[in-house]
């Protein structure tokens, strides 16, 4: 019942939000009491986890079609689901300070999207991904729509048609596997994983599923839709985008790839490891050159995600335990990015970094909270981003010191931008101007994601257990195929 929970308490409390169209202070106060409810649930499936996974519901569906409401959790699911129980909370408070406009509506489609990604993480069954898959979009496609900010239709089309054709591909490659199951057919994620399926049919079906995913983090070259996005999309929607929503790629990869077609992913791993450290170069270089706050936080979550899908190919323990791990420090990291580029958009009028700089001295508690997050973004030690990058940096290392090297570049160029993006906001010589510094609300938000940070830093091993017994699983299943 407790993972049925996770669905049903956002999905009621949603749909309550637009049946009484409550006033925005009672609206964001419901939604934040379901954030913290789901968020009680997922702590506790996290404190009694056995290390098994779990399978808690099962019910046939549509049999013909192989489909069934299956419902459960790994050590892989799990960490997904505690990613995005933590990370809720600190999503619907953003509305507290940065408001975008009938709260009722604005909380219900964030928690209907909270619903379907809480399914996304449990779903056992490939269809079921499939429809909490599309499911989650769509609030946040209506988000975009109405709250976003200039050119916001052309640019949230374009983010449509995107996760369509990846969607689309998604569904036929589903299709496609579950009829090579025996009859009676079945997509459960048991019978896809036990396919043998010939290596000329991985290969091609490697593609039709990878691509699904690839435009979801997104890395190069499927990922033109996401800088305009970000940059356009009102705060809470770019947190759901890049912290969280972006993540059902890697989860994506791990669950379909690297289960049903093993042997397209050997055949197709260098590849797939080249462009996605070309991109997160390139999204490095380009996120130094920007000139908007916002934006340069985006190209900056593009060269992220690029490197923890290059740590995941390399397919050895360190590669994917650490790119697996960096998708809780990233999506904590985007949340504090996210939140600070609200906070000086609300001062200042704006993402021109321009309009910036100087404003240490009168904002010393902002410019203080701030250095912190940088801190984290850089991967100092004793932060949470430190043990992934370490991990990850050894996964390239493994499979090839040359590949490493690009790690170490983009470990350079993420210091370089993120130091830089401080000195433009906070530096230099005093500015004359009325800023206020960070006020209680604001502490309120960022202090608790600060200590999450630290704590996670100091110890990684809360989130690794969770990952460790898969990546071994997965590990020994590539072994035997060679």
């Amino acid at each position: 019942m407790a993972l049925l929970a996770l669905v049903l308490i956002p999905l009621i409390a949603a749909s309550l939000l637009l049946a009484m169209r409550p006033a925005a202070a009672t609206a964001r106060g419901l939604a934040l009491v379901s954030t913290l409810l789901t968020l009680a649930v997922v702590l506790w499936l996290w404190y009694t986890w056995a290390g098994t996974a779990v399978t808690a519901y099962s019910l046939d569906w549509v049999p013909a079609w192989g489909m069934r409401f299956t419902i459960g959790y790994g050590g892989i699911g799990l960490l997904m689901l505690v990613l995005t129980g933590v990370l809720f909370p600190f999503i619907i408070g953003t509305g507290y300070k940065q408001p975008v406009g009938d709260a009722a509506l604005v909380n219900a489609l964030l928690l209907y999207s909270q619903a379907a990604l809480f399914g996304v993480f449990m779903a056992q069954n490939a269809f079921l991904f499939y429809i909490f898959f599309e499911l989650s979009l769509i609030p946040i496609f209506f988000l975009l729509l109405r709250w976003g900010g200039e050119h916001k239709r052309a640019i949230t089309i374009r983010f449509f048609l995107y996760t369509l054709l990846g969607g689309l591909a998604l569904l036929f490659s589903i299709a496609y596997a579950t009829l090579q199951t025996p009859a009676p057919h079945s997509a459960d994620f048991s019978a896809l994983a036990a396919l043998q399926l010939p290596a000329a049919t991985q290969q091609w079906l490697f593609w039709t599923l990878f691509l699904a995913f690839a435009i979801k983090m997104p890395i190069f070259p499927f990922h033109s839709w996401q800088p305009e996005t970000y940059t356009m999309a009102p705060t809470q929607g770019t947190m759901v985008l890049s912290a969280i929503m972006g993540k059902m790629g890697i989860y994506g990869i791990v669950v379909f790839l690297f289960t049903i077609v093993p042997i397209g992913t050997a055949y197709w791993q260098h590849l797939v490891i080249g462009l996605s450290l070309f991109g997160a170069v390139y999204a490095a270089v380009i996120a130094f050159r920007q000139d908007d706050f916002k934006r340069l936080v985006a190209y900056s979550s593009m060269s992220h995600l690029g490197l923890m899908c290059a740590a995941l190919f390399t397919w050895n323990a360190y590669g994917i335990s650490g790119g697996l791990y960096q998708t809780f420090a990233h999506g904590v990291l985007m949340v504090c990015l996210f939140y600070i580029a609200g906070m000086m958009e609300q001062r200042v009028g704006g993402n021109d970094l321009a309009r910036m700089g100087g404003l240490k001295t009168r904002m010393p508690r902002f410019a203080l909270l701030f250095m912190l997050i940088v801190g984290n973004a850089i991967s100092m030690p004793l932060t949470q981003s430190f043990p992934g990058e370490w991990l990850m940096f050894n996964g390239l290392w493994q499979l090839n010191p040359w590949i490493a090297l690009a790690g170490v570049v983009l470990i350079v160029l993420g210091a370089i931008y993120m130091l830089y993006v401080y000195q433009r906001v906070l530096l230099g010589p005093d500015r004359d101007v009325a800023v206020a510094d960070a006020d209680g609300e604001e502490h309120f938000m960022l202090v608790p994601l600060i200590a999450i940070i630290f704590l996670v830093g100091l110890f990684p091993n809360l989130v690794l257990q969770l990952v460790d017994a898969p990546v071994q699983q997965l590990l020994n299943t590539f072994t035997s195929l060679h």
